[in-house]
């Protein structure tokens, strides 16, 4: 599958975190582009540790970079990010939009905005430069119910969405939020 800012996909069935196995794979060289996709996390997790329960259903990915901006950029990109994100699920039919610092939250028909994707970014490097960026992210798109404090795209338009297209969209706007923001 080609992927916009994809230069190489790793798919999974299962994985611990796609972060987790981003890392591994900047550790160890992975050129920038590189994204992990998997169907379900055994330890999928958000920002200060907090588990994202990862059942078959969503889509989670990692997409690392090597950027060359400076590390004080780190939350104009996460932000960026989540911009693309809303945009990406508003396309699909949700009345999304973005709870910083990483959050894109939907209204739901009870008139109460609940969870559909979260977003974590992290780095490696020093106070100049980054060596390495994995954004993670997870998107609520067919998971089952009952979901406490989240939804679903399913849910939300009443029919089921393929993760591929979703991916697929959602990639096309990181890509170009990232070369608008200069995020190279």
């Amino acid at each position: 599958m080609k992927l916009p800012g994809v230069r190489r996909l790793v798919r999974l069935k299962r994985a611990d975190s796609t972060q987790a196995a981003a890392r591994r794979l900047a550790e160890a060289g992975a050129p920038d582009g590189t994204m992990v996709w998997a169907l379900s996390q055994t330890a999928g997790r958000g920002r200060m540790g907090r588990r994202w329960r990862s059942a078959p259903g969503g889509l989670y990915a990692s997409w690392l970079l090597r950027p060359k901006f400076a590390p004080d950029r780190l939350g104009e990109f996460s932000l960026a990010c989540g911009k693309a994100l809303a945009e990406t699920l508003r396309a699909f039919g949700a009345a999304a939009t973005v709870k910083p610092p990483n959050d894109v939250m939907a209204l739901c028909p009870d008139g109460k905005a609940r969870k559909l994707c979260g977003i974590l970014c992290e780095a490696a490097g020093d106070s100049r430069s980054l060596h390495w960026l994995a954004v993670g992210f997870g998107v609520n798109v067919n998971n089952p119910p009952p979901l406490k404090r989240s939804t679903s795209l399913r849910l939300l338009v009443k029919r089921r969405v393929g993760i591929a297209p979703v991916l697929r969209a959602a990639m096309a706007r990181l890509s170009r939020a990232r070369r608008a923001g200069n995020f190279i």
